[in-house]
């Protein structure tokens, strides 16, 4: 935070260690910098005068590259005094700490400061904020720099000042109220006792980055009726008999990480003899929900009791007299925030408040890091108003009856990793208007400056919907929750233009179950490997817009939130879905969010139990090894099976988008612990080789019938899904399935083309079984991949993908493996087993039901080298396909080549051509399981 007002400081000539002075004569030698106390108080939140007592200021500069403190020197003080503080020119980060709290054990712990990181473990202790006690203040600057030859210093924003004031945010909050009692009975005054406040926190920490003894939110604070911070009033409440003025109590200040935890909330209760005792959670905004109570805030609530208690709480900035908060004389521009942080993910919610007519974002920001001035929409989402549109835009209003307005800071077009900084100005005027050239002329102005720092840690996918020109685009096609799930899933798309814009709508069949808005996610870890948890951000109709939490509309990149309104208690997955229309060079282009909610085995297409209706469960989540599951971070490039012990070796992944393990189908059984292991998911390094050591390569013999009437059954060797679970099948398992020509009737006992398909495709996507059959009595038809209406392609939003950053990997070019061409491959939690993709969904438009595949990829069968990941998904059957063979000259000698036995039926998903394939049992595939 970068202020300019409140006490005056003078910066030091030379290197000190900890030394306690007074102020230094303001007519002593040397260069200095002359800085005045505090001055005149905001009337509008000021407080009283106690709560501007300073009387020690401890001064803590770091060198700005290596952060070593190379001066901590603390002065005695009061309000008014001026020091003058000589320092060596250059640049410096700056903390000042006034009125540090007296007691041995934290002055040591100030004094041994050495690094800026020491005061992340420091924090104050509560008794230290009292009404009694004076009240410790913090202040920060960064990137000051002090000029030579007592010219003074520069700041960030380029002012220069030879007088430099500061302004110091106080660690505590200032909470004063009105209770009001409605037509309450005559005895009603005999029943107070008094207020008491419970949940304070036991410690306030001096950083954000705070990493010392957890706080804990256990401290009580009791104020019987008859001590001085409680009175009688009176109160201009419709039917008020009774009301009390509650004065001055100072409380620790409560930031929370997760803002709307009513656990940490500080709760305020009214103590009413043996009557109920009405509370309140003390929270500063009701929408979203924020339990903080952050420094420098001052409540003033008003407390209406009926049969609970009511409560109106306006926060303020404490007495501050910054310009960036309270304008002398009648033009007013009060923001919530002038300093935030958002990733590309997230959003920034700034209220403000002005009794101006108009007040807009202009139309250029500037990036602080290069100087240059860019185009506000073009940067950030719907933000700057135009002229032809006064005091609004998508994420932008402003209402000049009530003076009160707000807007959501959410980045649009720059898709660029790094961290960059962005100014933007809020400006509030009398009128504005566009004079004959175009320029835009504001009427008596007044601007606030607002720094953005923004955070992108990998690349944001555009929002283009599959189709024969865009085959392999990644639109968001869906969201998943599980059935105790309601939180959050951001859909996001990039789309290029301010007047390209886009509605999001809920079938009207679907509101009792599915509730969307605009408002972005909250989470500040959102777009990072460490995101907070999508059940903590639950989705709530923008207010300030009206919203009916069915319908949103935006401009450019696309972006709302789905949520769900309750968990799913019926035991089977609920199905909906989110319609969503955007504007493509002028025309609408329309599709469909498909919305899941549960975690069990589902019907998709069909659920009948034999011939053309026949249908089986498929379970939404691949398989994997529990190792992976349970240790991401696990580096092994495979894990060992036990068949006999399946509970503690596999298991399904947590999120849909995950791709879980790879596994071969399986070998001769003479060595099944051979193939009885699943491989890890990507590429465990960023270069190669990438071939897997002891990747097994075994001849079958015979077919490897996965339960024959009689002889071997693979089904006893390799069958690996969990209890009650199956792999599913592609025609019969008794036998070779040939699944074409006379053989049509065996696609009805497909779990694969009967269950996810329309209309399930009849022969291979292979050519070698139909042009080169081992059998020809077995040659297979040749199916000729198409795409299909049932068939979406994209990302996939279910609380583990949408929340974290889309990185890029490297795998070896499947489609040119002999040159040794590698090929980057896009995908979240990249190298560790949680490896997560886009994918294929497949639905029924009948019933809007659901199930996603993710593109894990394959392993190449001779090497175990993955390829074709976050492009095309691959899964086996238990269904044993024809043979192929081939005769080729190797030296002038004919030489077998092909797989007559051990080729395996799999199912080969993405947009562009899904497919069943027969296909060596030799590669690695994804597994996905059925109910038996």
């Amino acid at each position: 935070m970068v202020y300019k007002n409140i006490i005056g400081i003078l910066f030091l000539f030379v290197l000190f260690s900890c030394v306690d002075e007074s102020l230094i004569d303001r007519k002593a030698n040397g260069s200095f910098i002359e800085i005045q106390g505090m001055g005149s108080q905001s009337a509008t939140h000021a407080g009283s005068p106690e709560d501007y007592t300073i009387e020690t200021l401890r001064i803590l500069t770091f060198d700005i590259n290596t952060q070593d403190c190379i001066s901590n020197i603390r002065y005695n003080t009061s309000e008014g005094d001026i020091i003058r503080h000589p320092v060596i020119a250059g640049k410096y980060d700056f903390v000042f700490l006034a009125n540090e709290p007296d007691d041995n054990i934290i002055g040591i712990r100030l004094d041994g400061i050495s690094k800026y990181a020491d005061l992340n473990s420091i924090a104050y202790p509560e008794r230290f904020f009292t009404s009694d006690r004076i009240i410790p203040m913090i202040q920060e600057i960064k990137n000051v720099t002090i000029l030579p030859e007592n010219q003074g210093a520069k700041l960030s924003d380029g002012t220069s000042v030879s007088l430099l004031q500061l302004k110091l945010d106080r660690l505590g909050v200032r909470f004063d109220a009105v209770l009001v009692a409605v037509e309450a009975e005559a005895d009603f005054d005999n029943y107070f006792e008094g207020v008491t406040f419970s949940g304070v926190p036991d410690l306030v920490p001096l950083t954000a980055h705070y990493n010392g003894p957890s706080v804990n939110h256990s401290v009580t604070r009791k104020f019987s009726r008859d001590t001085k911070y409680i009175a009688d009033t009176t109160s201009s409440v419709t039917g008020a008999t009774w009301a009390k003025r509650v004065s001055r109590v100072i409380l620790p200040a409560n930031e929370l990480e997760t803002k709307d935890d009513e656990m940490q909330a500080v709760t305020f209760t009214i103590n009413m003899k043996e009557k109920y005792p009405p509370s309140a959670k003390l929270k500063i905004s009701s929408s979203p929900v924020n339990y903080s109570l952050p420094i420098n805030t001052k409540l003033d609530l008003t407390g209406i009791i009926r049969e609970s208690l009511d409560v109106n709480i306006e926060a303020s900035e404490w007495g501050s007299t910054d310009n960036e908060w309270d304008i002398a004389g009648n033009r007013i521009l009060n923001v919530s925030e002038t300093d935030v942080r958002i990733t590309d993910f997230n959003g920034a919610r700034i209220s403000f408040w002005s009794n101006m007519p108009v007040v807009r974002v202009e139309n250029t920001v500037r990036n602080v890091d290069s100087g240059e001035n860019l185009d506000a929409n073009t940067i950030f989402n719907a933000l700057s108003t135009q002229s032809w549109s006064p005091n609004k835009d998508e994420r932008f209003l402003y209402n000049p009856v009530t003076g009160a307005g707000y807007m959501d800071i959410l980045l649009d077009r720059p898709n660029t990793i790094g961290e960059t900084t962005y100014e933007v100005r809020l400006t509030a005027a009398d009128s504005y208007s566009l004079n004959a050239d175009s320029v835009l002329e504001m009427k008596n102005p007044l601007t606030r400056t607002i720094f953005v720092h923004v955070k992108q840690e990998g690349k944001r996918p555009d929002f283009v919907v599959n189709s024969e020109k865009s085959q392999w685009s990644h639109p968001y096609v869906g969201a998943f929750f599980a059935d105790n799930e309601t939180g959050e899933r951001v859909i996001s798309g990039n789309r290029y233009s301010y007047w390209n814009t886009w509605k999001a709508t809920v079938p009207e069949k679907y509101r009792d179950f599915i509730i969307i808005s605009s408002t972005p996610s909250f989470d500040p870890t959102i777009g990072t490997d460490s995101p907070g948890d999508a059940e903590d951000y639950p989705v709530i109709p923008n207010a300030y817009k009206e919203e009916n939490g069915y319908e949103v509309t935006g401009k450019s990149r696309i972006y709302f939130r789905i949520g769900l309104k309750k968990e799913n208690t019926t035991g089977v997955p609920r199905y909906g879905a989110v319609e969503v229309t955007y504007v493509d060079s002028g025309n609408d282009v329309k599709t469909r969010l498909y919305v899941r909610q549960g975690g069990e085995a589902d019907y998709l297409m069909r659920s009948g139990s034999s011939g053309s209706g026949y249908g089986a469960k498929f379970s939404p989540y691949n398989l994997t090894a529990k190792v992976f599951r349970d240790n991401p971070e696990t580096k092994q490039p495979w894990i060992s099976i036990d068949k006999e012990n399946l509970g503690t070796s596999v298991d399904f992944v947590k999120y849909p988008t995950q791709v879980g393990a790879h596994f071969q189908w399986g070998l001769p059984v003479s060595n099944p612990e051979l193939a009885l292991r699943a491989y890890y998911p990507v590429n465990s390094s960023s270069v190669p080789p990438w071939i897997i050591d002891g990747w097994s390569i075994s001849y079958i013999s015979s077919p490897p019938l996965w339960s024959p009437k009689e002889g071997i059954k693979f089904e006893d060797y390799y069958e690996i899904c969990p209890d009650g679970y199956r792999r599913p099948t592609d025609g019969p398992v008794d036998r070779i399935a040939v699944n074409s020509n006379t053989y049509a009737d065996q696609v009805n006992q497909s779990d694969w083309r009967m269950s996810l398909f329309q209309e399930p495709m009849q022969g291979d996507g292979s050519s070698y079984t139909s042009t080169m059959p081992y059998d020809v009595s077995m040659r297979t038809v040749l199916y000729k991949p198409q795409i299909l209406e049932n068939v979406k392609y994209g990302y996939y939003a279910d609380g583990f993908f949408d929340r974290r950053p889309i990185k890029t990997g490297t795998m070896l070019n499947g489609s040119e493996r002999g040159t040794g061409k590698t090929i980057a491959y896009n995908g979240v939690s990249l190298y560790n087993a949680n490896a997560a993709f886009g994918g294929t969904l497949l639905f029924n438009p009948t019933t809007d039901a659901s199930v996603f595949f993710p593109a894990a990829g394959r392993r190449w069968h001779q090497d175990g080298s993955l390829e074709y990941a976050g492009e095309t998904g691959y899964y086996w059957s238990s269904s044993v396909a024809p043979g192929w063979t081939n005769i080729v000259m190797v030296e002038n000698v004919p030489r077998e080549t092909g797989t007559p036995f051990g080729n395996i039926w799999s199912m080969e998903l993405n947009y562009a051509s899904p497919a069943p394939k027969s296909m060596s049992a030799h590669f690695g595939y994804s597994i996905r399981c059925v109910r038996k």
